[in-house]
């Protein structure tokens, strides 16, 4: 006789987004619960594979709630990190019951600032607190979509000598996260007593500045602000070009296509965002030489080539431009065909307008424009 199907009364498709970012590995957190690995990985795939009671018993060892269908953070410190693109997508696609707050404090070893993480702690109103760690090279991509995790109010330290795998090192015992009176007590401010040691400190807050471009000023000891003040008001760009990010930003992206890009008729082109300045893209679409045409395709193999998007309309602009340019502001350059669509800077934004006077600074000419839908595209005109 065949098994009766089981049916959960909770949506559990970000699951297995929210158990990516753990530090620890799906049979690692199968073997701290008490769970078949077998079992959790059906489970994930969107398989019955347990009672309905097992199931409410792991999401609250997991640290989540279920409101309406829908999981949500529970109370407590959650740890979490981002090490590779498939960490990236992963925190990209929770839903809003799963996103931390938008305003974050910047963590580090008092002793021994570390630079194989960048520290973040959620500053949460309702004892629902993310501490998310870093890779530096991930952590501009994550800067650029999340524009918080680029506005640190605080530095904190991880409090007496505690250090971040000593934390992630006590999770899966009764839970998977730290209770919220426990958490609370594994950071301190740095005005405490015996927690600001200013060499470290200082040399750290240089390398965040000139590796990563973070404005370490809302929380810079008062004679390295001097300092910094003095050699030039050294204040880090918000379209500063990583060079590791923006690989990764490629990769993961070309990633989600079926083939490779290296095929001689086809080439890759980056999807960006028009009104606010982003420096990494947000997507790729894969273009052919047949749409192209040869000499676009010779751009487009340049990296010369770019999809701007207004979501405000729906329309996409392939742009091309003056020099490669696969992250980043574009460089400007003078056009003197007037009347042509452009993409230009208009103080802090990105627009697409007609050039109006002879020798106008632009950062590409308009190729082509198209109509975009949510189930079709239309109005497409091919490049000249």
């Amino acid at each position: 006789m065949p098994r009766p199907a089981l049916f959960y009364s909770v949506r559990l498709d970000s699951l297995s987004d929210f158990y990516t970012l753990s530090p620890w590995s799906l049979a690692e957190m199968s073997r701290r619960f008490g769970l078949g690995r077998s079992n959790l990985m059906g489970l994930l795939r969107g398989g019955r594979t347990i009672s309905n009671d097992k199931l409410m018993a792991l999401l609250r060892w997991s640290g989540l709630e279920v409101v309406d269908g829908k999981l949500r953070l529970a109370p407590g410190l959650h740890v979490w990190r981002v090490a590779s693109a498939k960490h990236l997508e992963a925190f990209a696609r929770l839903p809003a019951g799963l996103q931390p707050e938008d305003a974050w404090d910047l963590v580090t070893e008092a002793d021994r600032p570390r630079r194989e993480w960048i520290h973040l702690l959620s500053q949460s109103r309702d004892a629902r607190q993310v501490l998310l760690s870093v890779r530096p090279d991930f952590y501009p991509l994550l800067r650029d979509r999340w524009p918080g995790l680029g506005r640190h109010d605080r530095l904190r330290h991880f409090a007496e000598g505690r250090k971040y795998d000593e934390i992630a090192d006590r999770l899966g015992g009764e839970h998977l996260y730290i209770a919220p009176a426990e958490g609370i007590r594994l950071f301190t401010d740095t005005e405490a007593p015996n927690m600001g040691r200013a060499p470290e400190i200082n040399e750290w807050a240089r390398w965040l500045r000139q590796s990563l471009h973070v404005d370490t000023s809302p929380w810079l000891l008062p004679e390295l602000a001097a300092e910094e003040t003095q050699g030039g008001g050294l204040t880090p760009s918000a379209t500063s070009v990583h060079p590791e990010a923006c690989q990764h930003a490629w990769t993961a992206l070309t990633h989600r296509l079926d083939t490779g890009g290296i095929h001689a008729d086809i080439c890759d082109v980056p999807v960006f965002s028009l009104g606010d300045i982003h420096p990494y893209p947000v997507g790729m679409v894969r273009l052919d030489r047949s749409f192209l045409g040869e000499k676009a395709m010779e751009q487009g193999k340049a990296q010369r080539l770019r999809l701007y998007k207004d979501e405000n309309t729906g329309v996409m602009w392939l742009v091309v431009m003056n020099s490669e340019s696969p992250c980043g502001l574009p460089d400007a350059f003078f056009s003197d065909r007037i009347g042509d669509f452009a993409l230009v800077l208009q103080g802090e934004s990105l627009l697409v307008g007609r050039i109006s006077a002879p020798g106008q600074n632009i950062l590409g000419r308009v190729l082509s424009r198209m109509v975009v839908h949510e189930t079709d595209a239309h109005q497409i005109a091919a490049p000249g």
